[in-house]
């Protein structure tokens, strides 16, 4: 009996001090494949880092309207991001800074072309307990002919 107290004493400690720890940490989330700069809104362009497609969690990405891809723009929150093209396809969390995305388009001879897409979002961001949202501020594409896909289709 002792041992069992002894041992979720213990247990309750440890999870007190890994959750403390998580708490105190001001971003915890993956950085292997953050662009230089892009912690603070803005990148330079010659330093992009796209993520290997093969590290994605979608893999082969998604296929999209390019018409919800154009309603994205500098201003344009994540939920709005969500809603138009759904979540991340890599390890990005909700408080990262940038978001990478594999999609997928019909062209105009109908074929798919594979695109990969990187928003980067400003740094202002202060917390949902202050009811504060992540707003785009740059957008690139690999490779980057890939842009004709955020113009509205005519």
């Amino acid at each position: 009996m002792k041992k069992s107290v002894y041992h979720y004493g213990l247990l309750a400690t440890t999870a007190l001090l890994f959750t403390m720890t998580g708490c105190s940490q001001k971003n915890i989330l993956p950085t292997w494949h953050l662009t230089p700069g892009a912690q603070h809104g803005s990148v330079d362009a010659d330093s992009l880092v796209f993520p290997d497609p093969n590290k994605a969690w979608q893999k082969g990405g998604t296929i999209v309207n390019h018409d919800d891809v154009a309603k994205i723009s500098v201003g344009t929150t994540k939920d709005e991001i969500y809603k138009l093209i759904g979540t991340p396809h890599f390890s990005e969390g909700f408080n990262a800074r940038e978001w990478d995305y594999i999609l997928k388009f019909y062209n105009t001879d109908n074929e798919v072309e594979v695109c990969q897409y990187k928003i980067i979002f400003d740094d202002s961001y202060e917390g949902r307990m202050r009811d504060d949202e992540f707003f785009a501020t740059e957008f690139y594409w690999l490779p980057a002919s890939c842009e004709k896909y955020s113009e509205f289709a005519r």
